[in-house]
């Protein structure tokens, strides 16, 4: 018995046809591809992204460990501003100055940024809800501020 190849053929001209009619329609696409370079980038923000405690799961504390900002220089940074995400275009929540603690509760994807939780400037040794163990990780909800920061001016410090 000789095998048909009307069949195979068939099916590559159904295939070639819904290819052309698929590469026709352009309903979705903009009538100015310029446009889609120009729409609004100025006005793009990062958003807010909260930092999360509880990482570590039932067996440690909500936040890890505590920092102190570092690093900053009179000729360059005179503070760490605290962002209200991991990006240097997030608005800023509050600026700390050199040796200001915190508590480090998480970082960023990349570890460029630390996820940070401050104690109130008139009560610095408050734990702020972060240093009991939580059942899970979640987004900090106070009642202390805080934000990310920058990890090269964040220095681990004894508790």
């Amino acid at each position: 018995m000789k095998p048909t190849t009307a069949r195979p053929r068939l099916v590559l001209a159904l295939l070639m046809v819904g290819a052309a009619l698929t590469g026709c329609s352009r309903e979705a696409a903009p009538d100015d591809d310029a446009a889609l370079y120009q729409s609004n980038a100025a006005t793009l923000t990062p958003g807010v992204q909260p930092v999360r405690v509880g990482e570590g799961g039932p067996a440690f504390r909500a936040c890890a460990s505590v920092g102190q900002v570092v690093n900053l220089s009179p000729a360059g940074e005179r503070y760490l501003a605290v962002r209200t995400a991991p990006f240097a275009e997030a608005d800023e929540v509050v600026r700390l100055g050199d040796g200001a603690k915190m508590y480090l509760c998480s970082r960023s994807l990349d570890q460029r940024w630390q996820g940070v939780v401050i104690p109130p400037a008139d009560s610095p040794t408050s734990d702020c809800g972060v240093t009991a163990s939580l059942a899970g990780p979640r987004a900090y909800a106070g009642p202390c501020q805080s934000g990310w920061v920058l990890s090269g001016f964040v220095q681990p410090s004894a508790g």
